[in-house]
């Protein structure tokens, strides 16, 4: 690449019935994330430390939500409640 040339990036397609609200807002935050400049050396340190800080932070609530969903999961199995089989083939 030139200098001057920005690449056009863009994230990977997503199926958006596969994501809980949690995975959809990282995949908002990354097509939104900016990182403020500075005059040199590209970009400001303690702003990538604080725009990890915040992506981190939505990684931890994902996490969350899927060990619920799983540990749900897991106990409605453990109870005999299992999925239809329906669904079960979807997967």
């Amino acid at each position: 690449m030139g200098k001057g040339k920005t690449q056009n990036r863009s994230l990977p397609s997503t199926d958006k019935d596969a994501l809980n609200s949690e995975q959809q807002n990282i995949v908002e935050w990354l097509k939104k994330v900016r990182f403020q400049k500075q005059l040199f050396g590209g970009v400001s340190e303690a702003d990538v430390w604080k725009k990890i800080d915040e992506l981190n932070k939505l990684y931890d609530a994902a996490l969350t939500a899927e060990r619920i969903r799983y540990e749900t999961l897991l106990a409605e199995s453990k109870a005999g409640n299992t999925l239809p089989e329906e669904r079960v083939g979807d997967e």
